[in-house]
């Protein structure tokens, strides 16, 4: 099914463009949905009885204008609609009322060209709206300042094992190598006891988008100084690299940072566009469904990560629907959003008994509602991550890794393409536990995994099997150039220290590799891959192993 959304994908505009698009169209459409509003009411004014079933045509163009008025910039009309509304619902409850009630909204009517005027141009435009992260390049720049006596000499070399691409200079000459080198971060090193905040670097007219100081006593002056001085954050020298990087990390949109799902159920297809349009420019994907018969299909095929209903839809109500979707194991934990101009605090709180997480009252503001469903999101597919990923690393669990290669298997028979499996333990782990503790022995799994992460492409699936054995599942990869990807990592990862200068700490791993179409079946797969983990560590340990079926016998 190919929707509205994805047409409008289609085209090469702004953001900014888009939105102003939708805005024109929408003005322009606006005389002809206001004759039909009274044309409408024109039509059953005169009825001698009034019943839900003869309102709802009428109230049904009252209610569309009433919640995307104001989003499009006529705030006035938005609110005299959701007034209309208010006594058209009356009119039906008490139709004992009806000749008062049909007096004020005839009286409502003569009020529409007034309000049906733009709004002051606001303050709040969406192209305002941006992250406070980038899109991670495939080898970030690291500009780092450090002194002669550096008590972070090794730094450059630590981050280059992660993807970084580094640079290290005075802290004099920082603005010229930032002009030259356009780095993402910048990492300056203050020795001794200076509380003063670096100025902030330009590179021509942009500024360097992420500072970080280090120092050895950071104080809360040091850290509001700082905080005014647009630096990042003020860490502790010399750092941690396993939460240096984590802080790094916080910086960037990872290209494996799958954008957040929003599906749209509103039939109000208007408003549901204008709302997609500022979840696409937040970097979300957003599917808009305005018929609920289309509902079931793009659940399944989308599989949102919040769900955006209006409360009222054609034959049915959200609160139903909300009801209905609870109803499937795989939806129960999606956010629902409920966003409607009711404002019955009663019914408010039968959508959220009905399994909503939140309700929003049209219009709204947007820079809540991307508050709204950012958070949602997020929380959202933190639970299900806890479900699904390693509780330290990250990764995937067990269970999650073999259901990865299940898939990747049935992908790589439907395309007749390769497909690596890899079995990978860290050396002698045991030694590192006994001698430097379990802490460290975590910090250590959590600098591998995030090697691992760094250094794999984005299509590579990485796992932890417990313990100390990982795997790594590399589609459209032959055995042979599986093992020059992973033995390329075990040279590099055997230089990484995860201690300090003083106490270095250099661990290794061994990797067994299997591959199909020479196996076909999962579990025997598996098998060979460990049977060539064991192979490698028979041979001392420290080495990439293919899966050979003579000396695995």
């Amino acid at each position: 099914m190919r929707d509205e959304r994805e047409n409008a994908k289609d085209d090469s505009r702004s953001p900014m463009e888009k939105m102003q698009a939708l805005r024109t169209a929408y003005a322009s459409a606006l005389p002809q949905k206001l004759t039909n509003v009274r044309d409408s009411w024109a039509s059953i004014r005169t009825l001698q009885s009034f019943n839900r079933e003869i309102l709802m045509p009428f109230r049904h163009l009252v209610h569309r204008l009433a919640g995307s008025g104001a989003s499009y910039g006529f705030a006035r009309l938005s609110a005299l609609m959701q007034k209309i509304e208010q006594k058209v619902d009356q009119l039906s409850d008490f139709p004992e009322n009806a000749k008062r009630l049909v007096l004020e909204i005839d009286n409502l009517l003569t009020q529409v060209d007034s309000s049906a005027q733009p709004d002051e141009q606001s303050n709040e435009e969406p192209s305002l709206i941006s992250s406070q992260r980038i899109q991670r390049p495939a080898a970030p720049k690291a500009l780092l300042a450090l002194s002669k006596e550096s008590a972070c000499s090794s730094l450059p070399e630590q981050l280059k094992h992660y993807g970084y691409e580094v640079r290290a200079c005075s802290a004099e000459d920082v603005s010229e190598h930032a002009l030259q080198f356009e780095p993402d971060i910048v990492v300056y090193e203050e020795l001794g006891a200076s509380q003063a905040c670096p100025a902030p670097i330009e590179m021509g007219k942009t500024k360097v988008p992420f500072v970080f100081v280090l120092h050895q006593a950071p104080s809360l002056f040091l850290r509001v100084q700082a905080y005014r001085a647009g630096i990042r954050e003020v860490l502790q020298s010399p750092p941690d690299i396993s939460q240096l990087l984590s802080k790094f990390d916080q910086c960037f949109i990872s290209e494996s940072d799958v954008p957040y799902r929003v599906l749209l159920i509103d039939d109000d297809s208007e408003l549901a566009m204008y709302h997609a349009q500022l979840l696409e420019q937040a970097q979300m994907n957003a599917r808009v469904v305005s018929q609920p018969e289309d509902i079931p299909d793009v659940l399944m095929e989308f599989f949102p990560d919040v769900i955006l209903m209006d409360l009222y839809l054609p034959g049915y109500n959200g609160i139903e629907l909300a009801v209905a979707i609870r109803q499937d194991a795989t939806l129960y934990g999606v956010p629902i959003i409920f966003v409607s101009v009711e404002q019955d605090i009663a019914r408010h709180l039968g959508a959220i008994r009905a399994g909503g997480d939140d309700f929003l009252i049209k219009p709204v503001p947007a820079l809540f509602l991307l508050a709204s469903v950012e958070s949602r999101a997020r929380r959202g597919r933190e639970l299900r991550g806890m479900l699904s990923r390693d509780g330290l690393t990250g990764l995937l669990n067990h269970i999650s890794a073999e259901e990865y290669l299940s898939q990747q298997l049935s992908r790589a028979r439907r395309m007749g393409s390769s497909l690596a499996y890899v079995m990978v333990d860290l050396d002698h782990f045991k030694r590192v536990n006994d001698q430097y503790g379990h802490l460290m022995g975590d910090r250590v799994l959590v600098n591998f995994a995030r090697y691992l992460q760094g250094r794999l492409r984005r299509s590579d699936v990485i796992g932890r099997y417990g313990g100390e054995e990982f795997v790594v599942i590399l589609p459209d990869t032959t055995k042979e150039h599986a093992r020059f990807v992973i033995e390329s990592m075990r040279m590099s990862f055997a230089t990484i220290n995860h201690n300090t200068e003083e106490d270095p700490l250099q661990v290794t791993f061994s990797a067994g590799i299997a591959a199909f179409p020479d196996i076909d079946d999962m579990t025997m797969l598996s098998k060979a891959a460990d049977d060539a983990l064991y192979d490698a560590k028979q041979q001392g340990r420290n080495k990439v192993c293919i899966y050979n079926p003579k000396t695995s016998e």
